[in-house]
């Protein structure tokens, strides 16, 4: 794939809009390998890959040629950007503070909702996934608190990390949310009939915040970093959020 044509996004949005009718892939271990190398290199270093990293992952039982393809894809986006390098550092005044944000029902097939969260340090992007959700979400912001519960889970593990680094947060970690509605329903304690069904280790949000362990922010859509570790992007819009993720 070295000479291969570059790509401008690492996956096509329409790739999970779409009932693949493709054959299936007569060596399915290429596929795996790849997209297992894939996995690793969005871990560790390239968040701006890991949302086509995790959805190339589901197909790891069955993988299609429309499936190769798209891993194939992953590899020319690469090829494009092997000079980009993760940020660290830059505004070492900066606490730590989170984004979260959900695809509702984003894949076609299963109809389960995708978490992303993002967390930066220091002017430092450090931690970040994303994931597709167990289960399927009623609505957009069933899937927005889900993915809002996952991201304060993080962000309490990363408080105690840096804690034991002697970098005690002594503030409440932010943590921005693009949905209006997840936000009104931590901040109130009723529940209506569109809400009441959501399960309950979601409310230990509303207790984090109470304990002044996190503090919930609106952001506008348009500035909401963890949008690229929802869905497929197209380049625009995925060029813009790996500078705010500190990818240069």
């Amino acid at each position: 794939m070295s000479d291969a044509k570059p790509a401008k996004s690492p996956m096509d949005p329409g790739y999970l809009k779409t009932e693949d009718q493709s054959e299936p892939l007569k060596d399915p271990e290429k596929f795996r390998s790849v997209v297992g190398s894939l996995l690793y290199l969005s871990v560790v270093a390239r968040p701006d890959i890991a949302n086509s990293a995790a959805i190339l992952g589901r197909k790891f039982a069955a993988p299609t040629e429309s499936d190769w393809t798209a891993a194939k894809r992953v590899l020319r986006y690469l090829q494009k950007t092997k000079s980009c390098s993760l940020r660290l550092g830059g505004a070492f005044e900066e606490p730590l503070s989170g984004y979260s944000d959900a695809d509702w029902a984003g894949d076609l097939r299963s109809r389960r909702s995708t978490s992303g969260f993002a967390f930066q340090f220091g002017g430092a992007t450090i931690s970040w996934a994303s994931r597709g959700q167990t289960s399927v979400t009623l609505s957009s912001m069933e899937a927005e608190y889900v993915a809002l519960s996952e991201a304060c889970q993080e962000a309490i593990w990363l408080r105690q990390l840096l804690a034991d680094f002697g970098e005690r947060q002594a503030e409440p970690t932010t943590i921005k949310e693009d949905n209006q509605g997840c936000l009104a329903f931590v901040r109130t304690e009723r529940s209506s009939r569109r809400s009441k069904h959501i399960d309950t280790r979601e409310k230990f949000v509303q207790e984090l915040c109470q304990k002044n362990q996190v503090a919930l922010e609106y952001c506008p859509t348009e500035l909401m970093t963890a949008d690229i570790l929802t869905k497929p992007l197209g380049p625009t819009k995925h060029d813009r959020f790996c500078g705010l993720l500190g990818l240069e």
